[in-house]
C-alpha cells in the first residue's frame, strides 16, 4: 500500500455524530490492519475517552491524545512522549482565561481537573464520555502537571482570550477544536508534532503517512503527513489545506479512504484548491 499509517482524528472524522464508529468503518479498519496497514487515531480526548473506541478497533499503534501532546501505547499502558506545559506560560496564561469568564478543565496525562460543576461542564463530560475531578480552588498552583487546558466559552469570549494570550506572548499554542472550546497546549504540543513523534518511534517514513481530519485542530496533523484527508464536512480553512477530500462522517468517509488504500485505488478526490497529490 502506498500509505502504511493512517492517522485519523475522532469527532466528526471517525466518529458519527452519535458518537459510533459505523459498522462499515470498524471492518475497513480491520481490513486494513489485516493487509499491514497501521491505523490509530489522533484526538483531544484522554485515555478514558477513548478506550471503549480504541477496544472496538483492535488498536495495537500507539495514540495521540491530548491534541497530539501524549503519545499512549495501550498494549504496554505506557506514554511514548508526552509534552508537559511549563510553570511559568500556565501561570501567565491562567488570568486571561479567568478574565474572560471561560470553563478552565486541566488535562494532566491521566487525570482531568475543574474548578466548577455547571451544565456546560457537564455537557462536556457527556460529550467525551468521561469524569474529572472537582477543585473548587483550582488553579496553577493547585492544578498539578498540566498537559493542556481546555476552556470553554462563547465564541466572542474565546477570540478576545486568544487575542490577549497572543498578544502578551506567552509560550505556548492555541487551538480551537470546536466553535465552543479554545485548547492552550504547551510549546510542541498539536497534533502535527505529534505525528512526527509518532513516525520517529514507528521508525514510518513521512511519505508514508496519510492523515484525516474536520477541524482546525487538524491542521497541524494534515500538514504533517504525506497525504492529506479532509471530511466533506469539515471546516472550510481545513478543506481548502487538505491534499485531498473524502465523504462526510455521516457517510463513511474514513472507510472510503481506507477500502482504497486496500485496494489500490486513488484515495479520495482532489480538493481543487491546493496542490493535487
Amino acid at each position: 500500500m502506498e500509505y502504511t499509517l493512517v492517522v485519523s482524528d475522532m469527532d466528526g472524522t471517525l466518529l458519527r455524530d452519535d458518537k459510533t464508529i459505523s459498522p462499515r468503518t470498524l471492518t475497513a479498519i480491520h481490513r486494513f490492519q489485516e493487509a499491514g496497514g497501521r491505523f490509530t487515531i489522533a484526538t483531544g480526548r484522554n485515555v478514558g475517552g477513548v478506550e471503549p473506541h480504541v477496544q472496538a478497533m483492535g488498536l495495537t499503534t500507539p495514540i495521540l491524545l491530548l491534541n497530539g501532546c501524549l503519545g499512549y501505547d495501550r498494549s504496554t499502558d505506557t506514554d511514548v512522549f508526552c509534552h508537559v506545559m511549563e510553570r511559568p506560560a500556565l501561570d501567565a496564561v491562567w488570568p486571561h482565561l479567568v478574565a474572560n469568564n471561560l470553563n478552565i478543565i486541566v488535562h494532566g496525562r491521566r487525570r482531568g481537573l475543574t474548578r466548577v460543576h455547571n451544565e456546560v461542564i457537564a455537557e462536556h463530560l457527556r460529550h467525551d464520555g468521561i469524569s474529572f475531578d472537582y477543585i473548587p480552588d483550582l488553579s496553577p498552583a493547585t492544578a498539578g502537571e498540566a498537559v493542556k487546558v481546555l476552556t470553554i466559552g462563547e465564541p466572542w469570549q474565546l477570540d478576545r482570550a486568544e487575542e490577549a494570550i497572543e498578544q502578551a506572548d506567552i509560550p505556548v499554542v492555541l487551538v480551537r477544536s470546536h466553535p465552543l472550546y479554545l485548547e492552550v497546549l504547551p510549546q510542541g504540543g498539536g497534533k502535527g508534532t505529534g505525528l512526527h513523534s509518532l513516525t520517529e518511534h514507528l521508525c514510518i517514513p513521512h511519505s508514508k503517512t496519510l492523515t484525516l481530519g474536520d477541524w482546525l485542530n487538524d491542521l497541524d496533523l494534515l500538514a504533517a503527513a504525506g497525504l492529506s484527508v479532509a471530511m466533506a464536512n469539515g471546516h472550510p480553512t481545513l478543506k481548502k489545506a487538505a491534499h485531498r477530500w473524502t465523504a462526510s462522517n455521516m457517510d463513511d468517509g474514513v472507510a472510503q479512504v481506507l477500502e482504497a488504500l486496500v485496494e489500490g485505488r486513488p484515495v479520495g478526490e482532489p480538493n481543487g484548491m491546493t496542490s493535487e497529490k
